[in-house]
Formats: structure tokens, sequence, C-alpha cells
């Protein structure tokens, strides 16, 4: 089960790669079928749960990848998502380390 770092396992991480997040955030919504929309089926906001690589930090923004591809320095499925629709950002580990060349 992961859990959430410490900042001492946190400055680690950050200098040996990119830190696993959790990512709680709000996003848009809109109906499928997205004309002559009554008021009983009005679209709501998302809420998103997000997992992955935390790639790019900003003040703005940050962007989630779900894969990095080491030999071709590229990653796969990256979000950017905004800051001021995220809720919560949970910094995690698992107790036993994983080498993505195995």
């Amino acid at each position: 089960m992961p859990r959430e770092m410490s900042d001492r396992e946190l400055a680690a991480r950050e200098r040996e790669g990119y830190p696993f997040v959790f990512v709680s955030w709000v996003d848009s919504c809109e109906n499928e079928d997205n004309s002559d929309i009554d008021v009983y089926t009005l679209p709501e906001p998302q809420q998103i749960a997000q997992v992955g690589l935390l790639v790019h930090d900003e003040d703005g923004y940050i962007c989630v990848a779900g894969a990095i591809k080491p030999g071709l320095e590229t990653y796969d499925y990256v979000i950017a998502i905004p800051r001021c629709a995220i809720n919560s950002i949970r910094y995690l580990v698992f107790p036993e380390e994983c080498d993505a060349s195995e």
C-alpha cells in the first residue's frame, strides 16, 4: 500500500527522479449530446483522481505523465492540470523501489 512521502524522502526522490503523485482535481464536463439540454440534464464538474509521475511543476500548472520512455527521453499519457483546479497533491512511495530496466 502506498503512503505519503516525508519531506526527506521527497528531497531524495527529486534528486533521483520524478515523484509519483496522486492528484485530486476538478475538471469541466459537457454532455455527449450537447444541444437542446434541459434543466434536468445539465452537466456538473467531474472529480478526477490522477495518478502518475510529476514531470513538470510550474506556478500555474503541473504535468503528470502515465509513462516514461527513458531511452527516448519522452513521456506518454501526459496531462496538464491547472493549479486552480487541484484539490490536493499527495506524493507517494512504495516500500520497495522498482527498477524500470528490469
